[in-house]
């Protein structure tokens, strides 16, 4: 599988909220759509899910150094 960029994992990490919320802000409004979200607000959701990626990347790295000292 290829990876992903962190722009494509942001936008996927905003759009699994909005259907998680219903497309809704907290306070009732519709969401909006990515490409209308500004690139402050996109940067917040691209940074987001890089660091979630980066923490996943290096928990399967100590996975694997455990499981190859376990041999």
């Amino acid at each position: 599988m290829a990876p992903h960029s962190p722009s494509d994992l942001g936008q996927l990490c905003y759009l699994a909220y909005s259907e998680a919320v219903g497309g809704r802000t907290h306070d009732g409004r519709t969401m909006l759509a990515w490409e209308d979200l500004g690139e402050k607000v996109q940067g917040g959701w691209i940074a987001g899910a890089a660091s979630v990626a980066d923490h996943v990347v290096e928990d399967q790295a100590a996975a694997e150094v455990r499981q190859e000292g376990s041999r």
